[in-house]
């Protein structure tokens, strides 16, 4: 958020000597929807690419249409891209607006404690999402145990992912100490560290893409691992996919918060202890590290 004085007149329609109890309250936005829309076009993508999106046919089990089109991966592609960007373009959108809402509140400590606590909300319902994955997984485990997993002799884990990790979790401190940097006035040294952060994160997610290549090339993927008669095993290898792949998506989306608040500090932000960005951005890559952690020990170990 800016970090410009915000007028201290009461708000249009309060009367005379009075603050409006609302005007902390920011005004609609067209941003989450938006973000929303972006978000829906990426698992479409993914149906497409993998082949299975098609019209036509037997179309819910009632009517059986005289014609099946299965939509082309060249399609599947264009909406990843346009599925990327969008949501890029209005997560940024949405983050310039919530800094420029600051200047119209005459009431920043009720702000402030607003955001806060949507965040919290934010990343409770984040929780939500991976628990349901962790669940997932574990109750595959239980029912499945002889299967859901890899198969034997196909290399899996190994030095790659432990120093993808051991740097993941160096990010995190490097944020935190970032972090107290700000609160603290030191600037400089904030900067630094948060460059660190981002240098460490975005070798995480190199690692994570070096991993898929070398996991792929093996045949460990769903596709691959019917090909090669060990179709038991897909299940585990879907769930590999979607629960690292949906956690570096949340690596990436940290890596442009963090980049953020990198930015506003070289514009000058950030003066005395109003710094909201700062701590959503520590916030949320704290999460992604703890999350990873849990991931870690549930796919590479237990797994």
């Amino acid at each position: 958020m800016s970090e410009h004085a915000s007028t201290s007149a009461p708000a249009a329609g309060a009367a005379p000597g009075h603050e409006d109890p609302m005007s902390h309250v920011p005004p609609p936005s067209y941003w989450p929807i938006l973000l929303c829309v972006s978000l829906g076009i990426l698992p479409v993508a993914a149906l497409v690419l993998m082949g299975r999106l098609e019209f036509g046919g037997n179309l819910m089990g009632f009517v059986q249409l005289p014609f099946t089109y299965h939509v082309s991966s060249g399609i599947g592609w264009f909406l990843l891209v346009v599925g990327v960007l969008m949501f890029l373009f209005t997560l940024m959108g949405w983050a310039h607006q919530v800094i420029k809402e600051k200047t119209i509140s005459h009431d920043l400590g009720q702000a402030q404690k607003d955001l806060k606590f949507f965040t919290i909300c934010f990343l409770i319902g984040e929780l939500a999402v991976f628990g349901a994955i962790f669940a997932y997984f574990y109750h595959s485990k239980i029912w499945n145990g002889p299967t859901f997993t890899h198969p034997k002799g196909m290399h899996f884990g190994g030095p790659l992912v432990a120093y993808a990790t051991f740097m993941l979790i160096g990010s995190s401190v490097t944020c935190e100490i970032a972090h107290q940097c700000i609160e603290k006035g030191r600037r400089g040294m904030a900067k630094i560290l948060l460059l660190a952060t981002l240098i460490l994160g975005t070798i995480f997610l190199g690692f994570q893409g070096k991993e898929y290549g070398e996991l792929i090339a093996i045949g460990f993927s769903p596709s691959g691992l019917e090909a090669l008669g060990y179709g038991a095993y897909a299940s585990f290898a879907s769930l590999f996919y979607v629960s690292t792949a949906f956690h570096g998506i949340h690596v990436a989306i940290g890596l442009i918060m963090l980049f953020m608040v990198l930015m506003r500090l070289e514009a000058g932000h950030f003066k005395g202890q109003r710094h909201f960005s700062a701590v959503a951005a520590s916030w949320y890559w704290h999460f992604v590290d703890i999350v990873w952690i849990f991931l870690f020990i549930t796919v590479y170990v237990a797994g």
